[in-house]
């Protein structure tokens, strides 16, 4: 008797309902963590900043060796462990709440406790991006990279929709919704088709020997290395205006609350999400670097914008505006890095790009929330977008950045 042929135009169906479930409850987590932290406990500033940069560094750290794991496993059963397990932390911290117990130490350790789950999540997924493009989708890894872009920041935007009302129904209901969105996750995944490793990767190694491997062929990379540089210290400029100043900006500014910071990230999140699903829709860009270093200049724009107080409505359409263009950089980035790896590498490399590309992010949400403290947070949005220039001509006049193109 034989097996029905598989229809693996379905495994993409299945990837991408995986990564919205995924991203729906991210986008919960993004409006609930900063919410609890600046507006429940009422911390300042500096603590918000260090709450923020704490969400983000495990899984920078870690996800250098979650790509050298995932280059080492078969991906569908090692991805569906990992979104199970991710589905304890949100219930843990629900209990919790439901009971009257939450302080500024019990979100630190669930925030550790996904983010360092989400190092082993996050080089996984992308590899197996690749292998599902290659069968489903006629190997097109920019419509790929686009598709899976749209899905992942618009499937933010309706967690951060989601998790908005909290003021008015309370977190422990919305952490209990995240925890079986991240289950579905896991559903999802279990119905992909098996993705067995590479065959060397039966061979005992070093885990660090396998890291530094993947850095050591990010690095080398003539196309993927200036790329890298841009998004870092970029990282650094912006990741943590969005994290931190945001949240600040509506509390101290606008005296908002859930609402209003669900929304600002929702207009943001949602123009990256639009930016991408369009580029899905087109011919691939060209000239990738060019597009890279001319979106870059919309976050500069944006920032001096805001240092205007414009009405609130402003501040979603100049944030929305910020996120068509992020699109576009950040998908023309990953196609790059999907494009010049190696199928042996794959995971690594992308766990490496993705510590150089968000490895500027804890450092900034430190440095703005300390910056915050100082001079408000009206006054510290002029100081990244002026550095930005420095920036952009440095990588203009000293890399090849700007005629890095598609290959042919």
């Amino acid at each position: 008797m034989t097996t029905p042929a598989r229809d693996h135009r379905a495994d993409h169906r299945w990837y991408m309902a995986g990564l919205w479930g995924y991203f729906l409850a991210a986008g919960i987590q993004g409006v609930l963590y900063p919410w609890i932290i600046a507006f429940v406990l009422h911390e300042s500033s500096e603590r918000v900043g260090i709450a923020q940069m704490f969400s983000m560094l495990p899984m920078l750290l870690l996800g250098l060796f979650g790509g050298a794991m995932a280059d080492r496993v078969e991906l569908r059963r090692h991805l569906m462990r990992l979104q199970s397990v991710a589905m304890l932390p949100p219930l843990i911290l629900a209990g919790l709440i439901y009971n009257g117990i939450v302080s500024y130490n019990i979100m630190i350790l669930y925030v550790l406790a996904l983010s360092t789950i989400g190092g082993y999540v996050m080089p996984a997924r992308d590899s197996m991006l690749s292998r599902v493009a290659a069968t489903s989708l006629d190997g097109n890894i920019q419509r790929a990279v686009a598709l899976a872009m749209s899905g992942q920041f618009l499937g933010q935007v309706g967690g951060y929709l989601l998790g908005s009302p909290a003021e008015y129904i309370g977190a422990w209901p919305l952490l209990i919704l995240q925890s079986a969105l991240l289950g579905f996750a896991a559903f999802t995944t279990s119905r992909l088709a098996a993705s067995p490793p590479e065959p060397r990767a039966s061979q005992r190694r070093s885990p660090l020997r396998d890291v530094k491997e993947g850095l050591l062929a990010v690095w080398r990379d003539e196309r993927i290395r200036p790329v890298l540089l841009m998004m870092f210290f970029s990282g650094i400029l912006f990741t943590g205006v969005f994290m931190v100043l945001f949240p600040i900006l509506i509390r101290d500014v606008y005296h908002g609350s859930s609402r209003e910071i669900g929304f600002v990230f929702m207009s943001f999140f949602g123009g990256i999400g639009v930016s991408s699903l369009a580029l899905s829709r087109f011919r691939p860009i060209r000239r990738q670097g060019r597009a890279i270093m001319l979106a870059m200049c919309t976050g500069s724009a944006v920032m001096v914008l805001v240092h205007f107080n414009p009405p609130i409505w402003g501040v979603f359409l100049l944030a929305h505006g910020w996120g068509l263009a992020a699109g576009i950089s950040m998908s023309q980035s990953r196609a790059i890095v999907q494009e010049s790896a190696t199928d042996a590498l794959r995971a690594r490399m992308l766990a490496g790009f993705n510590l150089g590309t968000m490895g500027g992010g804890p450092i900034g949400s430190l440095l703005v929330g300390i910056l915050i403290g100082r001079i408000g947070p009206l006054n510290a949005v002029l100081i990244p977008s002026g550095l930005m220039l420095f920036l952009w001509a440095a990588i203009f006049f000293f890399t090849p950045l700007w005629k890095i193109e598609a290959p042919r």
